[in-house]
């Protein structure tokens, strides 16, 4: 039986934050483990990230170039079946017989214009519509997104297959009693990228609304690469305002090794997000059956389950009530999320994810 050739544009892996490059790594776990499947991993020979503006205009020129000449001439000359692109933008030329799978987390370059270059969305765009058009179906990874896919790019639905992603894995499940406490007390935790679309100015101020003063805020990620996305000023405008310097913790990038003594030591999770395409740091939570409470909106519904509670992230008051209740929840009500989030975790994980792709290319 001949293995199917599937092309992995690994360019994203040199740049990519949170998210898009968890999805990177644990897909390409799943892939090398599929004895039906040769992985061809295509990357450029060198990538730096760029550091001043000239760099990051030159960047933006090589993204182009790389996605439109570069790659399409990699994979064929590779002998691909599929080139599967986790960063929206999948090649329209050179290509022959190979079938392209974009991979859209969702439409928040679109939908929160504020948060992006004006000319990047624009080229990004044209590049990202051109490439669907040609694609042999185009993936997302929620509900949520290929509706907004749907509405705001206009994809017909029929072309559009959600995968059901999962959590990064790292450490182990459960207890983790052995790793070191990283604050010597108890603590709500927050994992990301301080982007302005994780609204974590308003969790500061809706923590300063919970009557327990003992209790501290872990704020685990460091600033994004884009200026326009940099919600830091405002984080930390927010913590002096409030006068919260000695209990929120700012504590920067953190390896995926120490990750695990944070999630295992926290207090409960609270992921206050404008927008998500999907949500990967919930189903981390629920590995290690964090209480959670999340934004009601976006994908976040959809992601949380049965396993968590949901506020409107918009309003700091409801926020600090859903937390202050998620704080008090008895033995039972407990008992019930963490049934709910072993579901949840049993819908959403990377072999699933996987075998979902491969339908596509069966299909």
């Amino acid at each position: 039986m001949n293995k199917i050739r599937v092309g992995y544009d690994a360019r994203d892996l040199f740049f990519a934050q949170t998210g898009t490059r968890t999805f990177s790594e644990e897909l390409l776990h799943e892939i090398r483990q599929d004895p039906e499947v040769e992985l061809v991993y295509l990357a450029p020979t060198q990538a730096n990230s760029p550091t001043g503006m000239f760099s990051k205009a030159m960047a933006h020129l090589y993204f182009i170039y790389w996605k439109v000449v570069t790659l399409p001439r990699l994979a064929s000359r590779a002998n691909v079946d599929y080139l599967i692109c986790p960063d929206y933008v999948a090649p329209f030329l050179f290509l022959g017989k190979i079938k392209t799978l974009p991979v859209f987390h969702g439409c928040n370059i679109w939908e929160l214009p504020q948060n992006y270059n004006a000319l990047w969305r624009l080229y990004f765009r044209f590049l990202a519509r051109l490439g669907e058009r040609s694609a042999h179906r185009v993936l997302t990874v929620s509900e949520f997104s290929k509706d907004r896919l749907r509405k705001v790019l206009g994809l017909h639905p029929d072309r559009i297959k959600v995968i059901p992603i999962g959590a990064k894995r790292f450490g182990s499940d459960g207890t983790m009693a052995f790793y070191r406490r990283p604050v010597d007390a108890d603590y709500l935790l927050h994992i990301g990228v301080l982007d302005k679309r994780k609204n974590l100015p308003a969790l500061v101020e809706a923590f300063s609304l919970l009557e327990d003063t003992s209790l501290h805020l872990v704020l685990v990620g460091g600033r994004p690469s884009k200026v326009f996305m940099d919600g830091y000023p405002e984080i930390v405008a927010k913590i002096r305002e409030r006068g919260l310097q000695d209990r929120v913790h700012l504590v920067g990038y953190v390896s995926d090794k120490a990750l695990p003594a944070y999630y295992s030591h926290a207090r409960a999770y609270v992921f206050p997000s404008i927008y998500e395409g999907f949500g990967i740091p919930v189903l981390e939570a629920y590995r290690y059956g964090l209480p959670l409470a999340a934004s009601s909106i976006s994908s976040l519904p959809e992601v949380v389950g049965a396993g968590g509670l949901l506020f409107d992230p918009a309003d700091v008051g409801a926020m600090a009530k859903v937390i202050g209740r998620l704080l008090r929840l008895d033995e039972k009500e407990s008992a019930a999320l963490r049934a709910g989030q072993r579901e949840v975790l049993k819908r959403f994980n990377w072999p699933h994810a996987w075998r979902e792709i491969k339908e596509v290319m069966h299909g």
